[in-house]
């Protein structure tokens, strides 16, 4: 079995690469659970485009997720059309585009990509692997669930809020466990499978400075065609769900990410 991981994925490196975290991009004290201070830009209230590029087994997944991310007072997930296609899962500017796909034995569950200007994010993605949801182990709701719920998050800026499988779980999706559902007997009795009002009020946080600028896509009530606009965007930081062994109870395969700014 494979120890639990901890690497960063960097651009350019291989994908077990050690290193030792993540480079913050100079800006004052990150607030809690904060990604490197990344987050979308916005003079107001955001509206962001979701595509759902995903298979119909991940469609009530997704939903749920979309509509606990939008309880947030700043943030509406706007669930619109893919945008793109679940292989190559590309990024559409002002937008989040989710896919799912055989993504081969890469080692992560999902995978979460922004685009950012500074710490300001332009664009996102989020891939899920169906090479191991295809698997009976990981094919269960508890796991799916706290997958699309967490790299939702990790989409707005939210770091994971507890990295440590064994602890106790905190009952939200940000938090790292071998029992998503609570069931097990191996982390307690609360199911880490959605959000919590932590983890909303922490987005708040984030969220409530305003910036002199916005995305005119994310704006609530602009109608448009993200994909006729035509804009370079940076390259992408990544945030990975890792896969890791454990042994002894019954659980072959958990879940692992750590963040890494691209260079």
């Amino acid at each position: 079995m494979n120890e639990i991981f901890k690497a960063a994925v960097r651009r350019g490196m291989p994908l077990l690469a050690l290193a030792i975290g993540a480079v913050a991009p100079a800006q004052a004290t990150l607030l809690p659970q904060s990604w490197n201070g990344y987050h979308w830009a916005h003079t107001g209230n955001l509206a962001i485009m979701i595509g759902n590029n995903a298979s119909a087994v991940w469609a009530p997944y997704l939903a749920a997720a979309e509509v606990k991310w939008s309880a947030d007072k700043y943030i509406d997930y706007v669930p619109t059309a893919g945008m793109t296609s679940a292989s190559s899962c590309g990024g559409i500017y002002g937008t989040v585009q989710v896919c799912s796909g055989n993504y081969g034995a890469t080692g992560w569950l999902g995978y979460t990509q922004v685009w950012t200007s500074g710490t300001q994010i332009s664009q996102a993605t989020i891939k899920l692997n169906d090479y191991y949801f295809s698997q009976a182990k990981y094919n269960i709701a508890a796991f799916r669930q706290q997958v699309a719920c967490q790299e939702m998050g990790n989409a707005l800026g939210l770091a994971d809020s507890d990295r440590n499988y064994a602890n106790a779980n905190a009952g939200t999706c940000m938090d790292y466990t071998y029992d998503p559902s609570g069931t097990k007997g191996t982390n307690g009795t609360l199911a880490n499978t959605t959000t919590s009002a932590t983890d909303i009020s922490r987005l708040d946080a984030i969220y409530a400075v305003k910036d002199s600028t916005q995305i005119v896509f994310t704006k609530p009530k602009t109608s448009g065609n993200a994909l006729a606009v035509a804009a370079a965007v940076p390259e992408p930081a990544s945030w990975m769900t890792m896969m890791a062994g454990f042994l002894g109870l019954g659980l072959s395969l958990r879940r692992r990410r750590k963040a890494a700014a691209t260079a």
